[in-house]
């Protein structure tokens, strides 16, 4: 009687175990990631900080503009004339200028692709791009743009003298253009990897009192305040 009560308690306690095994989910390792995956990653990684850039661009072009603003005589007051306003007869003498073209859209574009190439991290065909944008339209507006950013690819590959070099073509050809006070910095900071703190801190100096309203005068401020002689 006991042995057939233990084999009773044996057999339920095996089906108890069997059902809880069935029950319990089966963990499934997670897939490992695949090229594809991996190379559309890196794609749209690529793609974010180019629009980054894009807009780091315009945020440097609003700045000069906003500077210009502050820096220029102000408004002439309004008439306080009762009169009636009426306007002025059309004369064929009183055309408004038109708005000088920014770039033409070959060189528009051929920047784009540059700036693509930086957020690749592919600096040496990204330099290549930026000088034929230069060469292109070297007095137009995105000049100044292709300079700077020729001297990035050179910083980022830690050739300072070969950026030093753009950097400084860009203070002293484009001095009154967006790109001149990042400039500056960059130079300065140049100058420290080389080890001249000295030229580093009187560039931050000279871009503090010559831009003082850009955003680059406010990070040259914090510069000359880490850098230590």
């Amino acid at each position: 009687m006991r042995r057939g009560l233990l084999v009773v308690c044996l057999l339920a306690a095996a089906c108890s175990s069997s059902r809880k095994a069935d029950d319990e989910p089966t963990t499934v390792p997670p897939p490992s990631p695949t090229e594809s995956s991996t190379q559309a990653l890196q794609s749209q990684i690529g793609s974010l900080q180019t629009s980054m850039t894009e807009l780091l661009d315009r945020l440097d072009v609003l700045n000069a503009r906003i500077a210009r603003l502050e820096g220029g005589a102000p408004p002439p007051p309004a008439a306080t004339s009762t009169a009636p306003l009426t306007s002025p007869p059309r004369t064929a003498a009183s055309h408004q200028p038109k708005p000088a073209v920014v770039a033409s859209a070959d060189v528009a574009e051929a920047y784009r692709r540059a700036l693509m190439l930086v957020g690749q991290a592919k600096h040496a065909e990204a330099r290549a791009a930026f000088q034929q944008v230069f060469d292109a339209d070297p007095t137009g507006h995105l000049a100044d743009n292709a300079l700077f950013w020729i001297g990035e690819t050179y910083y980022a590959a830690g050739d300072y003298t070969n950026a030093i070099r753009y950097y400084q073509r860009v203070v002293n050809e484009f001095a009154e253009e967006n790109k001149a006070p990042d400039a500056m910095v960059k130079l300065a900071l140049a100058y420290v990897k080389t080890g001249d703190v000295a030229m580093a801190r009187k560039t931050l100096d000279e871009c503090i009192r010559k831009y003082p309203y850009s955003s680059s005068a406010a990070s040259a401020k914090l510069e000359l305040q880490r850098i230590k002689y």
